[in-house]
């Protein structure tokens, strides 16, 4: 029994010595004390952050010794540690600046944790200060960092977008939603094929094929893709890509630029410039087929008054047909070369659509080509030359249909832009080839047996003197809609 107690003796000496050790050997600031704040006991670090003794302290209230050093607080505040401890009797952890506010502010959290006595009961609290300076400074800095990067991100006109090792949407910026439709909440985690179908561009493989041999090939160097739309619509993008890798893992990040519209000018400019070349042509060659034209002509009437063989009669008047065929075909390069003097007014496109409508209801029946008129109601009225463009809406119906070999329906649209008005004139015929859709506004150029080629490539002519814009958009085989946007 004697022996018992000498060894549980012993074990208490090595344990308090045990724990002494840790007391004044922690980094951290230990104090201990009681309900009413009277300080028991403090570790080394305490008084030497201070440069205190111990008799100093022992026994003084805890609020008298923080604020010789700058830190005013009572037991009765609500940020005070021992307080709330007292009140929950459970551990209580707050963070407070250290120091007047002439000097330099240290953060320090403080952990309070409450303490009973097996034997008599009595409570105790022993608080715990760290000096978390440096990280609140570094969770400051990552913080201003961050909110910088997303200024930059969501003020950036081109979009970003970040996808991880498994092609998870992680990151899609302001103008990633303007460009593609979808909002953020919509696209994070899911998988960037609803952005870039594999047909367009098989994203899988390149991630697939960089884990596997780590070799950028592609990283740094712009490629052209096509890229979809929430609305369904395809249209080109420009993609530059890089990674980075953290932990083992890597995230890929590519930059995307919409260049529809750059793709639209630099067919317009293109287009006007074939036009320009062709149209001086034309205009020399019109002008040195006029003249002899006008002498055929008139000589063939004459000799033809004079037959009176009915065999060369019928071949003069071929003659005849076929040199009035040619002066109307030159009068058309007529309207083609000159340029267009608009007699502009004020007018509502949607009486141009339906003095159109009420021309073709005489030419077309209406039970094998039906024409359906979507007009907006209180559409603007805008300066132009509503002859020139009644004229344009006739060419563009006339070649829908015409597209269409038996039978179909023929569907104008009016709708209001931000720049001024919207026709759409919508055909059900074969619909043309992406290869001939480029060229269809040239003279001449025409997929049918008959026709000169020369309505499109005039109404265009038209439409440019107007200021605005004429394209077309196919489905082979489901047909046409061509686009008409006049300025207000």
């Amino acid at each position: 029994m004697i022996l018992e107690k000498h060894y549980r003796s012993a074990d208490m000496e090595t344990t308090e010595a045990f724990l002494e050790t840790i007391f004044d050997g922690t980094s951290e600031e230990i104090m201990v004390i009681d309900e009413n704040g009277v300080i028991l006991d403090v570790n080394r670090v305490f008084l030497d952050e201070r440069d205190l003794s111990k008799e100093a302290v022992l026994g003084k209230k805890c609020y008298d010794i923080k604020e010789m050093f700058g830190t005013f607080c009572r037991l009765e505040d609500r940020e005070c540690p021992l307080h709330e401890a007292k009140t929950t009797g459970k551990r209580v952890e707050v963070t407070y600046q250290h120091g007047t506010e002439e000097e330099y502010h240290k953060a320090l959290r403080r952990i309070m944790y409450p303490v009973s006595s097996r034997k008599t009961g009595e409570q105790y609290f022993i608080e715990i200060s760290q000096d978390v300076t440096e990280y609140r400074n570094l969770l400051n800095r990552l913080r201003a960092s961050e909110k910088k990067t997303r200024a930059i991100l969501d003020t950036a006109t081109d979009a970003v977008i970040s996808i991880n090792e498994d092609h998870e949407i992680v990151l899609f910026n302001n103008a990633a939603e303007q460009i593609f439709g979808y909002k953020r909440e919509a696209v994070l985690n899911k998988n960037l094929n609803i952005l870039i179908p594999p047909k367009y561009g098989d994203h899988a493989l390149f991630v697939e094929r960089f884990l596997r041999k780590k070799e950028p090939k592609f990283m740094g160097k712009t490629q052209s893709l096509t890229a979809f739309r929430k609305d369904g619509e395809e249209f080109p993008i420009e993609l530059g890509l890089s990674f980075h890798e953290m932990d083992g893992a890597y995230t890929f990040t590519a930059i995307i630029r919409d260049v529809s519209v750059q793709k639209k000018l630099e067919e317009k400019l293109l287009r006007s410039e074939r036009l320009a070349a062709v149209g001086t042509t034309v205009a020399h060659v019109a002008h040195e087929i006029k003249s002899p034209l006008m002498i055929i002509g008139g000589f063939s009437y004459q000799i033809r008054n004079s037959l009176e063989d009915e065999s060369a009669v019928k071949k003069l008047d071929m003659i005849l047909d076929e040199v009035g065929r040619l002066e109307r075909l030159v009068a058309n390069l007529g309207d083609f070369t000159k340029v267009y003097n608009l007699v502009k007014r004020r007018a509502d496109i949607n009486s141009v659509i339906h003095d159109v409508l009420k021309i073709f209801s005489g030419i077309y029946p209406p039970e094998k080509y039906p024409m359906r008129a979507e007009l907006a109601t209180h559409l603007t009225e805008i300066q132009c030359d509503p002859d020139k463009l009644k004229q344009v809406v006739i060419n563009i119906v006339t070649n829908g249909v015409e597209a269409m070999e038996d039978s179909g329906s023929i569907t104008i649209i009016t709708k209001e832009w931000s720049d001024g008005v919207e026709i759409q004139i919508r055909d059900e015929g074969i619909g043309i080839s992406d290869e001939d859709i480029f060229h269809i506004f040239e003279p001449f150029y025409t997929t049918r047996d008959r026709g000169s080629g020369l309505g499109l490539a005039i109404s265009y002519k038209i439409v440019e003197a107007h200021g605005g814009e004429l394209w077309a958009e196919s489905v082979k085989g489901e047909g046409t809609t061509f686009f008409v946007r006049l300025p207000g």
